[in-house]
């Protein structure tokens, strides 16, 4: 997608903007008649994948195991570790929950939809290059199946994905900072001295207990099983707006808009 980098890109304007490119890709992998083999071997690009489905079931269920954790850290009042830092990690990982399960659902929702689609799909878009010809509620039974297929992609009746619910760059970024953040230390308390000579963390772990380092590193492993889950629920998301885009590039072509 040349214009669409962010979930709120996809407005009306910019679905015609991106599917100039896309209508001469949908001409050579999909000629007309249009063939369900075709149509099928190009949307399974768009599939919701079991890996990715578990992946984000995986990290929904680590979320609360990451929290108590965390949480354990944070009632020893430990001096070596960071306080503050400890509550802002879970302020964050209980951020990501409900987005991530409304995730899931729509996920599993679309892959439940997405084979009968290609079917249903081949048979509709057939019937285009004549819509004109035809009588006007046939259109409207045609118009009103096309909008069903939009709203069940982008949960939403407007060419604009609904992202306020779902994992959107919000959680994305969060739990990409935490992530990186613990890579550097960031449950560890760092000394002034450290902080003045600016000692990387391979150098401060070394005077902190290694029973200490073990269980942050255990909580570490977690987080990057979340962000992994989270970021396969953005590009879900991402990759459904892509399929809109698709969707309206067929019909731009076959209706000769």
């Amino acid at each position: 997608m040349l214009y669409i980098h962010q979930l709120k890109d996809l407005t009306p304007k910019s679905a015609d903007i991106e599917a100039v490119p896309l209508i001469r890709e949908i001409k050579t992998r999909t000629p007309l008649p249009l063939r369900e083999e075709h149509v099928r071997s190009y949307f399974e690009l768009f599939f919701v994948s079991e890996s990715e489905l578990r992946s984000m079931i995986k990290a929904h269920e680590l979320i609360p195991q990451a929290v108590q954790e965390v949480q354990a850290l944070l009632h020893a009042n430990d001096h070596d570790y960071e306080a503050v830092n400890l509550q802002r990690a879970i302020t964050m990982l209980k951020e990501i929950p409900p987005f991530l399960l409304n995730n899931i659902n729509y996920a599993r929702e679309i892959g439940v939809w997405q084979s009968d689609f290609v079917i249903s799909f081949t048979k509709l878009f057939n019937q285009l290059p004549n819509i004109k010809h035809q009588p006007e509620e046939f259109k409207k039974d045609i118009n009103d199946e096309l909008n069903n297929v939009f709203e069940k992609i982008l949960r939403n009746n407007d060419m604009a994905f609904n992202y306020k619910d779902v994992v959107s760059e919000g959680q994305t970024s969060r739990i990409g900072d935490l992530s990186e953040s613990m890579e550097k230390g960031f449950f560890f308390h760092v000394l002034l001295e450290e902080e003045i000579k600016k000692h990387s963390f391979e150098i401060i772990k070394h005077r902190i207990p290694g029973e200490k380092v073990r269980k942050v590193d255990s909580i570490r492993l977690k987080v990057e099983e979340i962000k992994k889950g989270v970021d396969a629920a953005y590009e879900l998301n991402m990759r459904m707006i892509n399929w809109a885009l698709v969707i309206y590039g067929y019909i731009k072509w076959l209706t000769g808009r």
